[in-house]
């Protein structure tokens, strides 16, 4: 085994590890569908269609009628654009004297400066963009939320704050299995509300780490509490406070919302992520249909440029239903059922296991390159491709992985808080 397999090797393995032990949101992701994309009976062309459970209507009496399945699918590909790729560059001087020196093997030093030049920035650099990702899935799908109003944006900064989302969670039916991901000011704000509690365990990480929750702390209010320094501040587009708008129809399949009332251009007027709140609308319980207290707010899967008359349309990540074994409104928006649009928010996310899905399958080797190995059972897979260009004496090295990010909207609770 060559010397220059070896560091494709030692980069691919650190960075590996590095993606395993850190990056919060992609690593509190559901990983089941993985083994989906390995079977080719399951999969085609890199996608597989996730099945949303329905909930029949029950009835009483001795007549009864049947009720057909209604299937809801939600698609979940793997495209190009979830490869993640950091290129480097190594000419030959510095190969032979910062790396191998000579024709030796690594010495520990060696590894140590490989790791540091290389896999750790890699690392960075493939985190902040994984959980970006991760973080605009979670901004784009999350429709529930316990703040259903414009006048409800607040501060998160109490334990009133996260409990207001294990009641949603509740009413909702949704496992026990859960997770807050907070930004951190809105995480620092809760823990400093908390400090000199009468809860000495949550106390003690509190006043030692400045923080609460996180893997193997406890929980707050029923939830797993964690940190991402990639959860920023949304910009809300145009809309946001505007005045007068209404909805003026609903797409059959429940994923449009034709809006009037904003301005007659063209420009765009409304960014992926953006909230809407529905007044008049109720969120309903998923079994039993029984409606909730909860408003129905929405988030704008993409960002919509206006009509030029006057209205816009609003594209949604999951429908709004109100019959069937999926409905999950109270009503359909009636012509002229006013909307709002929220300005500005911080982001805060809680969500059950199917919530937020991963899927970091090995890349293949690349025939003619150095193709590092990375053995085991590893959670993020990471490849390094090394090839050589005799014309300018570089060697080219590619560390790469695949993270495909799925969110799934009825699995999830925004806790937006005030800017």
């Amino acid at each position: 085994m060559s010397n220059e397999f070896q560091v494709s090797n030692l980069i691919a393995k650190a960075t590996t590890e590095f993606n395993e032990q850190r990056s919060p949101i992609f690593n509190t992701a559901n990983r089941k569908y993985e083994g989906m994309y390995e079977q080719k009976e399951y999969a085609t062309g890199g996608n597989i269609a996730i099945k949303i459970p329905g909930y029949p209507q029950q009835q009483n009496g001795l007549s009864v009628t049947p009720q057909g399945i209604q299937d809801l699918v939600v698609n979940y590909p793997i495209t190009p654009e979830d490869i993640y790729n950091v290129p480097r560059q190594l000419n030959v001087y510095e190969q032979m004297f910062n790396i191998l020196r000579g024709t030796r093997a690594l010495t520990d030093n060696d590894k140590a400066a490989i790791v540091d030049n290389y896999a750790y920035p890699a690392y960075e650099a493939l985190e902040g963009a994984i959980e970006s990702k991760c973080a605009l899935e979670l901004k784009t799908n999350a429709f529930y939320s316990p703040i259903d109003t414009i006048d409800k944006l607040s501060a998160v900064n109490n334990y009133s704050s996260i409990s207001s989302v294990t009641t949603l969670f509740r009413n909702l039916k949704l496992g026990n299995e859960r997770y807050l991901m907070m930004n951190n000011d809105d995480a620092q704000s809760v823990a400093d509300s908390l400090q000199n509690s009468f809860v000495k365990p949550l106390n003690k990480d509190i006043t030692y780490e400045a923080l609460v929750g996180g893997p193997d702390k406890g929980r707050l209010a029923g939830l797993d509490m964690y940190m991402s320094s990639e959860l920023r501040p949304h910009q809300a587009g145009q809309l946001a406070g505007a005045s007068g708008m209404t909805v003026t129809a609903i797409s059959a399949d429940g994923l449009t919302l034709t809006i009037s009332g904003v301005p007659a251009n063209s420009s765009q007027q409304i960014n992926a992520g953006d909230r809407f709140s529905i007044p008049g609308i109720f969120w309903v319980d998923p079994i039993t249909k029984a409606v909730l207290s909860t408003r129905v707010t929405v988030a704008a899967s993409e960002d919509s440029d206006g009509n030029g008359d006057g209205t816009i349309q609003l594209v949604l990540n999951y429908p709004l239903l109100f019959s069937g074994e999926h409905a999950n409104i109270s009503a359909t928006p009636a012509a002229g059922n006013p909307i709002y649009g929220f300005g500005d928010y911080n982001l805060n996310f809680a969500y059950v296991p199917s919530g937020l899905n991963a899927v970091a399958v090995k890349m293949t080797d690349v025939f003619g390159a150095i193709n590092s190995d990375v053995k085991g059972n590893v959670k993020v897979p990471t490849k390094v491709y090394m090839q050589g260009t005799v014309s300018n004496l570089n060697n080219i090295f590619r560390i790469s992985m695949i993270a495909a990010i799925k969110a799934i909207t009825p699995y999830i609770i925004c806790l937006p808080s005030a800017v």
